[in-house]
């Protein structure tokens, strides 16, 4: 691309750098064209079958991952309605972790909330702390918090919790599954974890994959008011004949066959891809702004920026919109404190350095 970075095709909409939807390839977006089949038929029950055993290789993981038709907050309810007896601690350092707190209260759960500054990570020793203070079921935890652009240590939180051997452990994995490995079987127990497929599985908005331990299934027997929709039993038994509880999204589980093979077929070069664009913009953002996470828990899906020259976020996006492409304000209160860069989706280190290029065009015009 030249140095006026103008490109000599318009794209309809601007290239995503954000933390989701991300974008998606030509190809993932034909797979959603194959024929409709029925969701009681046994075309769909091969599909299912497919759709099970790659998402446990995925996870490393012999128990079941249940595909639901829902966001990623639909997996999160499902952990808070089926896998809470009664008192759940919730760790709270961003956006996303403070919804899981806000899940678990509304589905009448007794939560406990831990406040970690945003920017910070939840530590091992203060889960073991607060722990220790009360008569808790079960934890709560999200491993990649995109409002901050920290990556908690999760394997170091399960290792904590699994000191507890009557607590649960429930991850949002939304944003780190796909672009981290996740080798479930080679950790410490984790008895939901869910992801979404708008985020680094690179599709459509749409599912959500759940991962759930059979002790959190033995759990959940015990568990009043289930629900329907998010019931983890109903989804189990359904599982078992590689289908679903009701109608899903066909169309999208065709995509998720596809991107499934194609991460299983080389994951290094899958999980390199997303650590190389990491640690691209982490050296860009350290020599022209500055950092939002605390150092040695930066995300690998995205990273935070601090908007330490006090730029417009709305007018920097207004000039990258001019080129085709589109990064995201800082959330919530942060929102023209920070700006965040995904790197998940189908996105290069070309067009990647390209976007870096132009926020600097814009900084020294400002």
């Amino acid at each position: 691309m030249s140095a006026t970075h103008e490109s000599s095709l318009r794209r309809e909409v601007p290239r995503l750098f954000i933390p989701g939807p991300v974008e998606v390839e030509e190809s993932i977006m034909q797979a959603m064209l194959r024929p409709m089949i029925g969701h009681r038929a046994p075309e769909f029950s091969v599909l299912g079958e497919e759709l099970h055993r790659n998402s446990q290789r995925l996870f490393r993981t012999e128990d079941p991952v249940f595909i639901l038709t829902s966001s990623g907050t639909g997996g999160m309810e499902t952990a808070a309605r089926c896998g809470v007896k009664d008192k759940v601690l919730c760790f709270v350092n961003g956006a996303f972790s403070q919804r899981f707190y806000k899940v678990c209260v509304s589905n009448g759960k007794d939560a406990t909330r831990v406040d970690v500054p945003w920017g910070e990570a939840v530590k091992p020793e203060l889960v073991r702390e607060e722990l220790s203070r009360g008569d808790f079921d079960a934890v709560s935890i999200v491993h990649n918090e995109t409002s901050t652009g920290v990556m908690n240590p999760l394997a170091e939180i399960a290792e904590v919790v699994a000191e507890f051997p009557d607590v649960f452990l429930l991850v949002d994995a939304i944003t780190s599954a796909g672009a981290v490995p996740i080798h479930m079987d080679s950790l410490p127990p984790m008895d939901y974890l869910v992801t979404g497929s708008q985020k680094a599985l690179a599709l459509p908005p749409g599912l959500a994959l759940l991962a759930v331990s059979e002790r959190a299934l033995e759990r959940a027997e015990k568990v009043e008011n289930r629900g329907m929709y998010f019931d983890v039993l109903a989804m189990h038994k359904s599982w078992k004949k590689h289908q679903t509880p009701s109608t899903p999204t066909i169309a999208l589980m065709q995509a998720l066959k596809d991107r499934l093979q194609m991460i299983l077929a080389d994951e290094a070069s899958w999980f390199g891809a997303h650590l190389e664009k990491a640690e691209r913009v982490r050296e860009w953002a350290n020599g022209s702004f500055k950092l939002f996470a605390e150092e040695g828990y930066e995300s690998v899906s995205l990273t935070c920026i601090d908007n330490s020259r006090g730029i417009s976020i709305a007018d920097l996006n207004g000039f990258l919109r001019e080129h085709d492409m589109f990064l995201s304000n800082g959330y919530g209160d942060l929102k023209e404190k920070t700006f965040r860069i995904g790197h998940m989706g189908a996105v290069s280190m070309e067009q990647t350095n390209t976007l870096l290029s132009l926020v600097d065009d814009f900084v020294s015009r400002s």
